[in-house]
């Protein structure tokens, strides 16, 4: 029977409820204790919600689709795992299954944090801590990701490294990787054991030996980036830069359906991917189905042993959900701000919110556009207002900050910024030698060289769902008498993508990758309607084909991916990272050769931050950030921010720079359209604007 909709959106995040109801559900089949890995929405089949969008969209009655909860455990000190998906609204399991050993389930805190103490307390461990003359009162613990070198170790392990705090402060907060010990071990998760203690190398070639006596301690210049605990007093030449909106947001906030000049779409949000945007549709008409970024792995150049295996994938092996921050007002995000939350499974099937895990708030950009008639002396100006949700999530000691942007004129950007503290591992104070793979950034401290990769999924429906990929390429015109006689002609060359494969970008040719509806024509250009992907040119993956992190990370290959839709081909290295073999992945969905032409397809971008570290990055790193554009082109018949109201100063209420004056905290206001800056830098206009 068709109703209102008064149960929750399919793609609603899972519910506090949902999540101890599918717990429940699953302890119910044991006598023994499990050990719970991950929960979240398992997202209708796209048929199923295809029919509920149009029917939602059309304004008329919606049927139901049951809620369905996706979960990884296992038996608890066994490596035994399974994978369950449970329907909570009619209350029992549709899908389990027991994964063979060589799949393995995220880490988790509470399973790190144990393997730590048990580190702490191995009689070996004490040895290494006696040697170096320090007791563990000091030491700090940094658990990693295993990772992988050898196909027949299947034991679910983790390797952890050893820092001390900083002996001049001894402070709980100092930064303890400025202070690397020289020596690792690895536990094994199941036994909680340690199997294995490595020396580390403190020169550029792997050791021989084990290290003997006590350790040279490095003296770092400016070790910490807690203010508290810094050398030098913070700087006191800022003056207060506040955003006030007093009356109120231009957007609208509904459960987690968000309308704002002329966009509407829903946020979503999950234990892996974190922020997902759902049904994204620009002026009444349908662009995107779903964006969310799919995975990261962060593969390490150091090829010392047993530095070599360090390579994280972050979503898969983490995830950013359970690693989303709570964001704070006046510090993450500034402004009117808007917060959604979320809410995760812990390894003792207990629900945690992740309050405020993405913040929504509007910004000033800058002049949206601009035009000076000479003749007249007339200027037309409107300025760029953007709508920004942002998340930030922690992985041990990198920070990473999404922005998914969207703009009045129709385009959307994706912002990736990383920032955090380096992983550094120790290097002797008086080795001169030169390292070819890391950075120095401090006395005794070296950063190894490192690449932060991303794939961004985009699974687009401008106008619908039957798309097609194409590249475009902006080539000289050959001379010719006729048509070239003066060789000053350039062209476009569209290629279409009709079979699932890669495709690289072309910075010298300018090449941007359009999705296109060949069913639907501009009546302006006769070219069918189409959103461009201005794509990021990067480097794709240094270390060898050969190596285990290529084999591991099937995305790194190539900057552009295009597949066939399937469902649940969410994750281009594979739905089990941790301690994969890569068996499985993207290479194999598009080595289906599937027809990707003019169908329901996806779009995947491939793009790197490749980390050569620098002193300045240490002992806290200056954010590194990129965009992806997401932008019309042919899909509107103008520009679509003509009805955007002109900037003017009885508007905007900008005040003029005074060099006598000490503009404090109480300074007067400077309005922009309802968003104000407080004690900005934002020019007077005058005359140069339209009254």
């Amino acid at each position: 029977m068709a109703i209102t909709q008064t149960h929750p959106h399919p793609l609603d995040p899972a519910t506090p409820e949902e999540l101890a109801q599918a717990v429940e559900l699953v302890r119910k089949q044991y006598e023994v204790p499990l050990h719970f890995k991950c929960g979240g929405l398992e997202e209708p089949p796209k048929e199923v919600l295809k029919k509920y969008l149009a029917a939602e969209h059309a304004g008329q009655p919606v049927e139901a689709i049951n809620r369905w909860i996706f979960m990884m455990y296992y038996i608890k000190r066994t490596p035994r795992l399974f994978e369950v998906i449970v329907d909570v609204t009619d209350g029992k399991i549709v899908h389990q299954k027991e994964l063979p050993r060589t799949h393995h389930a995220p880490v988790d805190r509470i399973e790190l944090n144990e393997a730590a103490q048990v580190a702490l307390a191995d009689e070996s461990v004490k040895s290494e801590l006696d040697r170096l003359q320090l007791g563990d009162n000091v030491v700090v613990v940094d658990p990693w990701d295993y990772g992988k070198d050898d196909e027949n170790e299947q034991r679910r392990l983790t390797q952890i490294f050893f820092y001390t705090r900083n002996p001049k402060n001894n402070d709980p907060s100092s930064n303890h990787y400025a202070f690397p010990l020289d020596f690792m071990v690895i536990v094994d998760l199941i036994e909680m054991k340690v199997i294995k203690i490595c020396h580390l190398p403190l020169g550029a070639e792997e050791i021989t030996t084990k290290h003997t006596g006590p350790r040279k301690v490095g003296n770092p210049e400016e070790p910490e980036y807690d203010h508290r605990l810094q050398s030098k007093p913070a700087r006191t030449t800022l003056k207060p830069l506040q955003v006030i909106q007093p009356d109120g947001a231009s957007f609208t906030l509904t459960g987690r359906l968000i309308e704002w000049e002329k966009w509407r779409f829903r946020v979503g949000f999950n234990w892996r991917e974190g922020m997902v945007i759902h049904d994204a549709w620009f002026d009444n008409r349908p662009v995107f189905h779903r964006l969310s970024l799919s995975e990261m792995f962060v593969p390490y150049g150091d090829p010392r042993d047993p530095l070599h295996r360090k390579g994280a994938f972050d979503l898969g092996n983490v995830g950013a959900g359970i690693t989303a921050n709570d964001l704070s007002l006046g510090c993450d995000c500034l402004g009117l701000i808007a917060y959604l939350s979320g809410h995760v499974v812990n390894a003792n099937g207990e629900v945690v919110a992740k309050n405020n895990a993405i913040c929504i708030h509007e910004v000033d950009a800058g002049i949206q556009w601009k035009h000076t008639n000479h003749r007249t002396g007339q200027a037309s100006v409107v300025r760029k207002r953007q709508l920004q949700l942002q998340t930030i999530i922690t992985v041990a000691n990198y920070e990473y900050i999404f922005y998914w942007i969207f703009d009045q004129s129709g385009e959307i950007e994706f912002e990736t910024r990383a920032t955090g503290i380096l992983s550094t591992t120790p290097i002797d104070p008086d080795c001169k030698d030169k390292i070819p793979f890391a950075t120095r950034v401090g006395d005794g401290v070296l950063a190894p060289y490192h690449q932060h990769i991303f794939n961004l999924r985009i699974d687009p429906a401008i106008d619908g769902h039957n798309n097609t990929v194409s590249y475009v390429d902006s080539l000289p015109m050959p001379r010719d008498s006729r048509l070239n006689p003066y060789g000053t002609g350039y062209i476009t060359k569209e290629t279409s993508i009709t079979k699932s494969g890669t495709a690289q970008t072309d910075p010298y040719k300018n090449r941007i990758f359009k999705i296109s509806n060949p069913s639907k024509i501009n009546p302006v250009t006769l070219n069918p309607v189409a959103y461009k992907l201005v794509p990021i040119a990067s480097q794709v993956l240094l270390a060898a084909d050969d190596s285990w992190h290529h084999r591991r990370s099937h995305f790194t290959d190539a900057p552009i991916w295009v597949t066939k839709y399937k469902d649940r081909e969410l994750f281009p290295a594979g739905d089990y990272t941790n301690q994969s073999s890569g068996g499985e992945g993207i290479r194999d969905w598009v080595a289906r050769d599937d027809n990707v032409e003019n169908g329901d397809i996806v779009l995947w971008h491939t793009y790197t931050f490749t980390h050569n570290p620098r002193p300045e990055d240490f002992p806290i790193m200056p954010a590194e950030f990129v965009r992806i554009a997401l932008k019309p082109v042919g899909f509107c018949n103008y520009n679509p921010t003509m009805d955007v109201p002109p900037s003017n100063q009885a508007f905007n209420k900008s005040t003029a720079y005074d060099p006598t004056l000490q503009v404090g905290a109480d300074a007067v206001t400077s309005k922009l359209n309802g968003l104000s800056v407080q004690g900005s830098d934002q020019h007077a206009q005058g005359s140069c604007c339209q009254k």
